[in-house]
């Protein structure tokens, strides 16, 4: 339904990996719950919800669950609030590049846009194809998104996702 119907199964590979030990005393949310609560209605709720999930068990442990639950995610605002929380995480964590990718042929533009992001922090130049099938989307701000992602990846040098003029007056902090 969010464009890309073997996104799934990818997923929950991810999800899977919980069970190696880390933060064994705690009890990680089903993938279902996680994925409803960024299906709120209410930004605010949303807010609350993540505040909670990630004071409980920090943000590292949750990327396999972020990421297995983001297909699941109705509303383009929470797929879009996942991915934003998955960004830092884009350099060591192969599967967070994977669902930027995947996310790339999302039928909403903010979740393009974040996916955009994600790609161009993670500078992986193996995300270069995909970003360059943009390059005829119908929508000139997903074509220049994916352009400036491009960019900073073939330059190696994510500021320029958000200084895309090269002044070096911009800087992207991601933490």
């Amino acid at each position: 339904k969010h464009g890309n119907k073997s996104l799934p199964r990818f997923c929950l590979h991810y999800a899977s990996r919980l069970n190696s030990g880390v933060r064994v005393q705690m009890k990680f949310p089903a993938v279902q719950q996680i994925a409803d609560g960024y299906g709120q209605a209410k930004s605010a709720e949303v807010g609350k919800f993540e505040l909670g999930l990630f004071q409980q068990f920090g943000g590292e442990p949750l990327v396999p669950l972020l990421v297995a639950a983001f297909p699941l995610v109705r509303r383009a605002s929470g797929r879009a609030a996942i991915l934003s929380q998955l960004l830092r995480y884009s350099r060591h964590h192969t599967e967070v590049t994977s669902l930027a990718i995947a996310a790339l042929t999302d039928r909403a533009y903010l979740v393009r846009e974040h996916a955009c992001s994600v790609l161009a922090y993670s500078l992986r130049q193996d995300a270069l194809p995909a970003l360059r099938t943009l390059n005829s989307h119908t929508d000139a701000r997903t074509r220049l998104d994916a352009l400036a992602a491009a960019d900073a990846i073939a330059l190696q040098n994510h500021h320029y996702y958000v200084d895309r003029t090269h002044t070096g007056t911009t800087l992207w902090q991601v933490g």
